[in-house]
């Protein structure tokens, strides 16, 4: 699910945006675009100021043609777009004329970006005669001068339609967009289009059950690597969903190494695997009750189709770590009995290496049998805070708190 990131405005501007005159020159322009552009909308490409354009498109595709975010920004420079993020609405200005167009940026990368980074995920256009403002023409000569008819005429049936307006979609592969068009004035023609990327592409949170599902699922996907209704969703791509359950494996196995004093850093890759195997046979013990969603006092000053409430997740910490303490103890105390005779300086690189190995060996030995006998603490029950408005469902710190809970480490 996306989370919106806010650039901050120092003061607001109001500028007219517009489209080009009509006259003898335009009507060539128009053919010229169109014989480039074709007449197929799902394309994603238009053009402004003769200048050619798609969505969705790099940011990149933009400021280096010459746009630049308004300086009005005043965190525009120092601006940082974390992953799975999208801003709120901001301008992107020409160099010269003071023309803009409205959009968003996406960051759908697993890194932090800068604004010029991220991915344009809406754009919005207004239509007008006014030969001092945007020049923009989309696929089949669509224009301001076009009407609701003409859009028809050259798209075909939309989506969906309503009295001023048209909604279509397409499928690039990677993303599905959505094209609104807006009409008007005496003729009903355009005056302004928007570009977006639909809500299908993510998953969607809109009731209590929607809500329970996604947390569940996520949970399952984390330990169980049971991920096919999460990636059904839209909550994750398959290749999302499967680096999420390694690095939960990851973290949960170089975590246990640490507490057992094995040197997951030098020891050999095949016991390190090993690590991680058993790792696997332990989150198949994790256990937790479905999540229970319920409004609370605030849900009646929820925003728009917000779901605001609580939700309650019982968690069945195991005993794991309690229950291999002496037996990992022993390993520990022959490991020590062993080298007490021996001059750790006396010893080579490879010698070294050698009793690490021994030593992970032994331990990992001694505690996989455990694995089977797995019981569980008694269970705790968290509540947390639902406001979908602002994003996403549970916080990185909520996420940590259920990932140390469940993984035993809370000491």
């Amino acid at each position: 699910m996306r989370k919106l990131l806010v650039l901050c405005l120092c003061f607001a501007l109001c500028l007219p945006v517009t489209a080009c005159s009509s006259s003898k020159k335009e009507a060539e322009e128009v053919a010229a675009a169109a014989a480039t552009l074709g007449n197929r909308l799902e394309s994603g490409k238009f053009m402004i100021e003769g200048n050619e354009y798609s969505f969705p498109s790099a940011m990149t595709d933009w400021t280096d043609n010459g746009w630049h975010v308004s300086n009005n920004y005043g965190n525009k420079d120092s601006f940082v777009l974390e992953p799975m993020i999208e801003t709120t609405t901001f301008e992107l200005f020409q160099d010269e004329g003071g023309n803009y167009v409205k959009m968003k940026a996406y960051n759908d990368t697993d890194e932090n970006v800068k604004l010029d980074g991220g991915i344009v995920s809406y754009i919005h256009m207004k239509f007008s005669s006014n030969k001092d403002d945007l020049s923009v023409i989309l696929p089949g000569g669509v224009y301001y001068k076009s009407t609701m008819d003409d859009v028809l005429a050259v798209y075909g049936e939309p989506e969906s339609r309503e009295d001023n307006s048209l909604e279509y979609t397409y499928d690039t592969g990677d993303w599905i967009c959505c094209v609104q068009f807006w009409f008007g004035g005496s003729n009903n023609e355009i005056v302004q289009v928007e570009y977006y990327l639909s809500d299908d592409n993510w998953g969607s949170i809109l009731t209590a059950e929607d809500c329970e599902q996604f947390v569940d699922d996520a949970l399952k996907t984390s330990f169980y690597g049971d991920y096919a209704r999460y990636v059904e969703n839209n909550f994750d791509t398959e290749e999302g969903a499967i680096a999420l359950y390694e690095n939960e494996v990851q973290y949960y196995a170089q975590s246990l190494m640490y507490y057992l004093d094995v040197n997951y850093e030098i020891i050999d890759e095949e016991i390190v695997e090993e690590y991680y195997e058993l790792t696997k046979r332990i989150f198949a013990k994790f256990k937790w009750d479905t999540p229970v969603f319920s409004t609370n006092d605030m849900s009646k000053f929820a925003i728009g189709n917000a779901l605001v409430g609580d939700l309650e997740l019982t968690l069945y910490p195991t005993d794991f770590i309690d229950i291999i303490y002496d037996d990992a103890q022993a390993v520990v105390d022959e490991f020590q009995a062993n080298l007490s005779n021996v001059d750790p300086d006396s010893l080579s690189d490879e010698e070294y290496l050698s009793l690490e190995n021994e030593y992970a060996s032994n331990m990992l030995a001694a505690i996989s049998p455990k694995v089977d006998e797995i019981s569980y603490r008694d269970p705790i029950v968290k509540v947390y805070k639902i406001d979908t408005y602002e994003g996403a469902v549970l916080s990185d710190d909520d996420w940590s708190e259920i990932d140390d809970i469940l993984m035993d480490f809370t000491e």
